[in-house]
């Protein structure tokens, strides 16, 4: 599954990531502050909160900042959606800096790949910036693994003209590796992108992640395989080294 691919693409958020919840924690941190300490979010109200926003208004900039306004229209925050949503931008940048972690036995699981010979990509909605952030500052990311030393390419919401479940980002990674769909495998964790991989014609694999518990049973019509977490990953790996399996174009 892995190492007969030249290629594997991974989501980030949510899948290589544990940051899907950071944001509601910034969205609770920011509406706590812009109300004076007057209304309190739990997780799971901002998360449902930003849902219902970004629902209404798909993604990009654009939508945030409109997600902003529903935020001050609802807790009467000071400012306008503009430099709320400023404001949301600079709490996020101490989270992702300190916060953010690699999912458990995810940075082993993409070294022994990298490792192996396997060329890896990222294909992510969240913007360049974040993942500078996540690659150059977050220490406890860095010390387990650093993004841009393991993945040959990553690409985010930056590099394209749509997002995922458009299939646009794994296009561009199949042209610039010259890789053929067949010889490629996307881990994901959400519906978007495992769309995309169907496609683009890339076989996908999803990982269990409690944010997309509520589409578990699309997401497993869509993919090959679920996996409960990395150390399922890890054991299939030990499987596949065992079976002497070696990425195409590897003469080790």
């Amino acid at each position: 599954m892995f190492l007969d691919r030249s290629l594997v693409v991974f989501d980030l958020d949510g899948t290589l990531i544990d940051s899907l919840g950071i944001w509601s924690l910034v969205d609770s941190a920011l509406v706590e502050e812009l109300s004076r300490d007057s209304v309190r979010l739990t997780e799971k109200e901002a998360y449902e909160l930003r849902v219902a926003s970004l629902s209404r208004y798909g993604e990009g900039s654009e939508a945030y900042v409109k997600y902003c306004a529903d935020l001050k229209a609802k807790f009467d925050m000071p400012g306008t959606p503009e430099e709320i949503h400023t404001r949301r931008y600079q709490i996020a940048q101490d989270f992702l800096r300190e916060k953010v972690v690699w999912q458990p036995g995810a940075a082993s699981f993409v070294r022994r790949l990298h490792d192996a010979g396997v060329k890896l990509a990222i294909a992510t909605t969240t913007r360049r910036r974040n993942v500078d952030v996540y690659s150059n500052e977050n220490e406890a990311m860095r010390r387990e693994a650093v993004i841009y030393d393991i993945f040959s390419i990553v690409k985010t919401r930056d590099d394209v003209r749509a997002t995922k479940p458009d299939p646009e980002v794994l296009n561009r990674i199949l042209e610039e590796t010259g890789t053929d769909p067949k010889d490629a495998l996307m881990v994901e964790d959400a519906t978007a992108g495992l769309r995309a991989a169907a496609a683009a014609g890339v076989d996908a694999i999803v990982i269990s992640e409690r944010h997309s518990d509520g589409e578990r049973a699309t997401n497993d019509a869509l993919a090959l395989r679920r996996f409960e977490s990395y150390e399922e990953l890890h054991r299939l790996l030990d499987e596949e080294e065992r079976a002497g399996l070696r990425p195409a174009g590897c003469l080790a």
